[in-house]
């Protein structure tokens, strides 16, 4: 369906679907419709119809707020046109001085508002209308008629004239190659200094021009009286024009940098002037009507360039920042009403540390509002629990562009102490230097309180459980240690061709299995109690003294060391108890032959591997299992893997992992797998100070 409209139709605000046809409502206003298909016709319709309803107002709206100025327009070219018919020196004189003014006003404002124009374009375009502003009095002074320089002739303004134009045409070109070569967002900054250099080389410029004119006789001379131009003024008038059409051509190639009605204003006052210099190619008397043409469209393309340079250069950008500043403002209110919802205490400083925002959360927190904080140091809250080192680490931190986290025991304005999980962070500028820092933190006070109980709870119930351990161990080792002796007894008194001696053997062999149990229970008791730091270890030499306490204790056995002299790692004490307790278990274990172990380390990357080879029998698939986490701890209640799995809580509190394999002939291959660097559990890192960094 089409709708088909002429510029003075009416729009229904209503129509049956049925009605799609011609409906006047007066006798010259009709909506044409022509359909396309009759089933879509009452959609079609009312979308048409939407749509001339837009348009339409639009018209209207632009109509009633450029009426006063078409109105002022039409009836100052009608009055100027009668001037003109009456009195041609007067027509031409109140145009020319109407368009020197609007030159003098452009340049004011330029100069004034340099600052606040963003582009070269302007700036040049500002400056050069005072200097051709002032080319275009002088052509005035010494028109035909004016008698201000009396027996001049009309040569004298056309020279001016054609000056002029070349100052005007030249500026817009050196605009644009500007423009172009710069580019908007590497614009040149236009300070005094600079203005006042593009000032002087216009300067520069219109002296040489009125000197060739005046004082040498070396410009061309442009009309002849009786004969009309020369063909230098004609020629002059076409590169002039040509020059107008390359600014033009390089005015569109920057389009896209320009605001939409700015690139319409700048165009238009070329085309205009390109017009006007058209017209002025065809005149024979200085008063005739090609001469007036002109004169109209110099004015038309003057008013343009007031427009592009005040309106669209200085006033819209003005209403641009204010609309900017009103959504800042907004954003601000909102990150407000954000901050004060979240929660969490906020606090916002300069580089210096000068307190210049803190949300109601903070208020509440600290008890100082925050009109008593602004403007403070954030020391104002040092409950002197910290020293020195520790907020020279925490500025330090921060004034490397850094994250800072930790907690911190503050004051309160009324002297109670509490305890706050704090992050701060630094805010980069533009420039990427660090202008603010924001800290958002959470009061734990009573987490803190609940944590120290928990933890004297905890500790209380370690302590007690370390005390029934030990009075355990105690009684079970000399309950054992009585079993034995009477064992003992037993054998040496039964006969050897009995069975008893045997049996009792058994015996004596239990007991020494039960009180070396007792030991690793201890062993694991006290490891479990106490939080591990860790050490710097020398692999090799840590390595050779287990060897040797072994070696006398298992002088039959076989065991080889291959471990670099310079492995040095950061781990855990305990890890000499892991390796001995691998190392023992492959000698233990082994029932017939000479047992042979060997013990090698490399480092991989920023690991350690350790491994233990041995030709025992291999570890039992159920202790294997444990430590897989496969099956559950009871399993060790029926086999002997107290230690192994004492060695597997060793090495992961480490932050490491165990490893088993079988051997290609005979036993099974032990592998430990460290960090270099100490990085621990989440249990044993809970001995790490309070502040980090991240």
């Amino acid at each position: 369906m089409k709708v088909l409209i002429s510029p003075d139709s009416y729009v229904f605000d209503r129509l049956p679907a049925a009605d799609c046809l011609t409906r006047p409502r007066r006798r010259d206003t009709a909506i044409r419709i022509v359909a396309a298909d009759a089933s879509r016709c009452s959609y079609t319709d009312t979308l048409g119809r939407e749509r001339v309803q837009v348009a339409v107002s639009s018209m209207v709206s632009w109509w009633r707020t450029h009426v006063g100025a078409l109105v002022g327009v039409a009836g100052g070219v009608g009055v100027l046109y009668a001037i003109q018919l009456q009195n041609f020196l007067l027509f031409h004189s109140l145009v020319e001085l109407v368009s020197i003014l609007i030159a003098a006003v452009v340049f004011l404002i330029t100069w004034n508002a340099r600052e606040e124009l963003d582009r070269s374009f302007l700036v040049i375009l500002g400056v050069s209308y005072l200097f051709v502003g002032g080319v275009d009095l002088l052509h005035v002074l010494t028109y035909k008629g004016m008698g201000v320089f009396p027996g001049t002739g009309p040569n004298l303004p056309t020279q001016l004239w054609v000056l002029g134009r070349y100052l005007e045409a030249g500026s817009l070109l050196a605009a644009g190659i500007v423009g172009l070569v710069v580019g908007e967002r590497d614009d040149l900054e236009w300070t005094g200094n600079t203005l006042c250099a593009l000032v002087m080389g216009y300067a520069a410029i219109v002296a040489l021009g009125l000197g060739s004119i005046f004082v040498v006789d070396w410009f061309p001379q442009m009309y002849v009286e009786g004969s009309g131009l020369t063909r230098v003024k004609v020629a002059s008038e076409y590169v002039v024009i040509a020059l107008f059409a390359a600014s033009l051509g390089l005015l569109y190639g920057q389009r896209e940098t320009f605001n939409r009605r700015l690139f319409q204003f700048l165009a238009g006052s070329i085309l205009l002037t390109m017009g006007a210099e058209l017209a002025f190619t065809f005149y024979v008397d200085v008063y005739g009507i090609s001469n007036a043409v002109g004169h109209f469209l110099k004015l038309a393309s003057f008013y343009l360039i007031y427009l592009s340079v005040v309106k669209m250069g200085i006033k819209e950008p003005q209403k641009t920042l204010y609309r900017a500043l009103a959504k800042r403002e907004a954003e601000a209110r909102k990150f407000k009403k954000a901050a004060d919802y979240s929660g969490h205490a906020v606090l916002i400083t300069d580089r210096d540390g000068t307190i210049q925002y803190v949300n109601s959360a903070w208020e509440a927190i600290t008890g100082y509002s925050a009109a008593e904080a602004r403007g403070r140091n954030p020391r104002l809250l040092n409950s002197g629990e910290h020293d020195e080192a520790f907020y020279d680490e925490l500025w330090s931190t921060i004034l490397a562009g850094d994250v800072w986290e930790g907690e911190i025991v503050n004051e309160r304005q009324d002297g109670d102490r509490y305890v706050i999980h704090q992050t701060i962070a630094p805010i980069f500028g533009e420039d990427e230097t660090i202008q603010n820092f924001v800290a958002i933190h959470g009061d734990i006070t009573d987490q803190k309180v609940y944590q120290r109980q928990l933890e004297s709870d905890l500790h209380q119930s370690v302590t007690q459980l370390q005390v029934l351990a030990r009075v355990l161990r105690h009684n079970i080792r000399n309950e054992v240690n009585v079993i034995a002796g009477n064992a003992e007894m037993i054998q040496e008194l039964s006969d050897d061709t009995d069975d008893i001696a045997p049996m009792a053997g058994r015996i004596v062999d239990a007991s020494d299995h039960l009180l070396a149990q007792a030991d690793k229970q201890r062993e694991i008791v006290q490891f479990l109690s106490a939080p591990s730091t860790t050490t710097i270890l020398e692999l090799s030499a840590v390595v050779d003294d287990i060897v040797s306490q072994l070696e006398q204790q298992y002088p039959r056995a076989d065991i080889t060391i291959d471990i670099p002299a310079d492995l040095v790692l950061r781990t855990l004490p305990e890890l000499e108890q892991a390796i001995t307790e691998v190392v023992e278990n492959a000698i233990v274990h082994t029932e017939c032959g000479t047992p042979t172990v060997t013990i090698s380390a490399r480092s991989r990357d920023r690991m350690v591997e350790i491994r233990v080879e041995d030709n025992g029998p291999g570890i039992p698939a159920a202790e294997r299992q444990v430590i897989a986490g496969d099956a559950e701890i009871d399993a060790l209640l029926h086999s002997n893997g107290m230690g192994l799995w004492l060695v597997d809580h060793i090495v992961m509190e480490a932050g490491g992992t165990i490893r088993f394999e079988d051997a290609q002939s005979r036993g099974s291959i032990v592998t430990l797998t460290l960090p270099r660097n100490g990085t621990l559990s989440d249990r044993s890192d809970s001995s790490t100070p309070i502040a980090t960094t991240r």
